[in-house]
């Protein structure tokens, strides 16, 4: 005969694999070298946005048009790189 207790306790939860049933957390996904080099080229873009064009801003700089062009190329180029590997990496 079932107590009273017993019959108040929630079931138990049921595990779909061994490892959760153990308690072991699962892995997360290795990341792979074209996501690790995207993070890589969009922090670069970041950085580079950041450490050029809006310090020459407030800096004294005679040729402000030849930093801007410059830095607004490599901002975009890093930019554009970084989201096709991301982008193909989504696909994989």
């Amino acid at each position: 005969m079932a107590t009273r207790r017993d019959k108040q306790r929630p079931p138990k939860p049921q595990h779909d694999t061994p490892t959760e049933a153990a308690g072991e957390q699962k892995k997360p996904k290795e990341s792979s070298w074209k996501e690790k080099l995207s993070d890589y080229l969009l922090d670069v873009s970041k950085y580079i946005l950041t450490g050029v064009v809006i310090t020459s801003l407030f800096s004294d700089v005679t040729n402000k048009v030849i930093i801007y062009i410059i830095g607004l190329a490599a901002v975009f180029s890093t930019l554009w790189l970084g989201l096709i590997l991301a982008k193909n990496n989504r696909k994989e």
